[in-house]
């Protein structure tokens, strides 16, 4: 009995070049549809991150509106008291018109609320390598400003201005010691106790006399009051690309 074998008809070079071209567009649209779908999951994660940084900025907006308000409250008494010892200076009030006008004045402090900006999400943008899939333009560059230039320059500010701030109320005292006992329930058998009772007692005082009517102190209350128009100053930069940067997350949010 005989074998047949079926012999196969040879492929012409044509077939070998569909075929390749077949094989090649397969590869080639799955590679394709693979970095479209990397694409679209890493453009998401970007436009969560950007979501987030939006909400981190609106809460700063509130924060700077919030310090700089105190700010001009400090700004404003601080100008009563250096008209008061201008007055006082230039003998155009007493020294005894000085330390009634002290006993009725806003309290002398050197108080402030310093701002502290949440950077949480810009970070963890940054640290997911996000950031390098944001275009280069103007979104970009108010963002590095405002996270690399102002809030580390209002994070410098604050522990200076802080430090400013307790030596100015450690030179004088009478606005912190009467602050505390108008706010803690001391016991009322002292007299240094109640709020009136310590202002009067500290005034009495000679440090305190001399204190009021030296050159120093209006050194020192025009350093404190310097301070606060840098810091006051930064804020506002700090509000200008806060403010700046709100807006172009909305455009960019999708």
């Amino acid at each position: 009995m005989e074998v047949h074998h079926h012999s196969h008809k040879p492929k012409n070079w044509k077939e070998y070049i569909t075929e390749f071209i077949m094989l090649f567009a397969a590869v080639t649209l799955g590679f394709l549809a693979e970095n479209l779908r990397e694409h679209q999951i890493m453009n998401h994660r970007v436009e969560q991150n950007k979501i987030a940084i939006l909400k981190d900025l609106q809460a700063d907006s509130i924060e700077i509106d919030k310090v700089i308000k105190i700010e001009d409250s400090v700004i404003n008494n601080f100008n009563k008291l250096n008209n008061l010892l201008y007055l006082a200076k230039t003998k155009k009030i007493s020294q005894a018109q000085l330390m009634d006008s002290i006993k009725i004045s806003p309290k002398i402090i050197a108080f402030s609320t310093t701002l502290y900006m949440n950077n949480s999400s810009f970070k963890n943008m940054q640290s997911s390598g996000l950031l390098s899939y944001v275009e280069e333009g103007e979104f970009k560059n108010t963002l590095a400003t405002y996270y690399e230039v102002d809030f580390k320059g209002v994070e410098a500010l604050n522990e200076f201005f802080d430090q400013v701030g307790i030596v100015f109320n450690n030179y004088l005292p009478i606005g912190v010691g009467r602050l505390i006992r108008e706010n803690q329930k001391f016991s009322k058998k002292y007299v240094t106790n109640d709020a009136d009772g310590y202002l009067n007692f500290i005034l009495n005082l000679d440090k305190t006399k001399n204190i009021l009517q030296s050159d120093e102190l209006i050194y020192e209350v025009q350093k404190y009051y310097n301070y606060i128009f840098i810091y006051r100053n930064s804020l506002k930069r700090t509000k200008k690309n806060n403010g700046k940067l709100i807006k172009l997350l909305r455009s960019e949010i999708h």
